[in-house]
């Protein structure tokens, strides 16, 4: 999806989501970022000090196949984030935070729909 306001990214393994990483191994992480506070169960959003973020831990039937009922207390196969796209040092923020989570699942970073009308563009993936 592509907007003037706002990012929309995932990470995940690959395109067919086929790995699977430990929800609850995953929400301890991702309650020790500082940037984040979960908002309810497998949704983390922003802390009051950070540029806009919703992120949604899914375990997907697809890529573009989910909704945010798709939570899976055991299994997650894609984060779906969606941030603020307001100015470059705010994505600074964000990029260096989704990379952190990214290198912790040793996953990859994608922005699904870039400006220059790139689908599934990887901003970040682990060296091979």
């Amino acid at each position: 999806m592509w907007s003037d306001k706002y990012y929309y990214l995932n990470i995940y393994y690959d395109e067919t989501l086929s790995r699977d990483f430990d929800t609850q191994t995953l929400v301890a992480f991702m309650k020790s970022l500082p940037e984040l506070k979960e908002k309810e169960a497998l949704m983390f959003g922003n802390a009051p000090d950070f540029p806009f973020t919703n992120i949604l831990l899914l375990k997907a039937k697809g890529l573009n196949q989910w909704s945010d009922r798709d939570r899976n207390i055991e299994k997650t196969n894609l984060i779906a984030i969606v941030c603020t796209k307001d100015t470059v040092p705010n994505f600074e923020k964000h990029q260096s935070l989704f990379i952190k989570i990214a290198t912790f699942m040793d996953w990859q970073l994608v922005d699904e729909h870039t400006d220059d009308d790139i689908e599934n563009y990887v901003l970040w993936a682990p060296e091979k």
